[in-house]
């Protein structure tokens, strides 16, 4: 094996997380042999179906997805919450990788990857950090599929966030896939980031107030602060000078809103008011969590 082989093999594993298929380890001048002998040395380590990892490369999540990967050939696309944590738009790797085969692809179990039988259009998948994935659009739709409709928010508020998607591409997305399974949750989904997540967030801690006999407050309540003027408070306690800001998903909050808001709650702060803020995820997810603030609050300034 030539010294620039060798070089070019090494290059190659370092970008796959020290991973290499016999296939690539052959174009670059390995034979099978060579790669038995590695195996048997402890070069080498077997991590999956005519796969190899460096054993000086540490075990990571990514390379167990990516050995998965490369195991099942061309044809193979990471799709749903899997494919979100590839892309980054969810920090916790699912506990199983979905994994997209053609029809005519021979099955073989990979531990913590569930093979799905789907061919994935061309349109909606692409390669990103050397891996086959659906694009962004496709990925952040499957995911909220797989989901639900809270952590599928999440994905959502996370991929607009970042700009990764926009709400036009979602919808297109959506319209594609009607009479598939999720049709309605993506729908809802799509209404939420179009805006009207903020309105349901605030009919929702309407509801959670009244669920829990949470009493003397006023929705949309208008208050003069000096120095400020006029401000309509989502959720306001005017006898203990309490205020609920209602946040819909982080997405809606653009930097322009974000520096009318902190002015505006500095001079309510200023003039005696206390805020609690909340947001649509915390609502829908955990809404005791909200109340549980709420009454110390409450407690406190009575």
């Amino acid at each position: 094996m030539s010294r620039e082989s060798e070089y070019r093999l090494r290059l190659l594993m370092s970008r796959q997380d020290g991973l290499v298929t016999l296939d690539q380890a052959r174009d670059h001048e390995v034979s099978r042999e060579a790669v038995q002998r590695r195996v048997a040395a402890k070069e080498w380590i077997r991590v999956g179906y005519r796969v190899y990892q460096d054993a000086s490369h540490q075990p990571s999540d990514r390379a167990t997805v990516r050995a998965a990967m490369l195991s099942l050939g061309e044809d193979a696309v990471l799709v749903g919450a899997g494919a979100a944590w590839w892309w980054g738009l969810r920090e916790d790797r699912p506990r199983r990788f979905r994994i997209a085969i053609g029809e005519d692809h021979g099955r073989r179990r990979r531990p913590g990857v569930q093979l799905v039988r789907r061919t994935v259009p061309a349109s909606d998948r692409t390669t990103y950090r050397g891996l086959r994935v659906t694009t962004t659009v496709a990925t952040v739709l499957d995911a909220a599929v797989e989901l639900g409709t809270a952590e599928g928010a999440k994905v959502f508020d996370a991929a607009l966030q970042r700009r990764k998607v926009t709400v036009g591409a979602l919808r297109a997305g959506r319209t594609r896939r009607s009479g598939r399974p999720g049709a309605t949750l993506l729908a809802r989904l799509v209404a939420l980031a179009a805006g009207g997540a903020v309105s349901e967030a605030e009919r929702v801690a309407h509801g959670r107030l009244r669920l829990a006999a949470v009493v003397g407050w006023v929705a949309n309540l208008p208050v003069e602060v000096p120095g400020f003027g006029r401000v309509v408070l989502d959720i306001g306690f005017p006898d203990q000078k309490v205020f609920v800001e209602v946040d819909g998903w982080a997405y809606h909050r653009d930097l322009r809103a974000f520096v009318h808001d902190a002015a505006r709650q500095n001079a309510l702060t200023a003039a005696g008011w206390t805020v609690i803020r909340t947001n649509w995820h915390e609502l829908t997810g955990s809404p005791e969590a909200f109340v549980a603030a709420l009454r110390r609050v409450l407690a406190e300034r009575s």
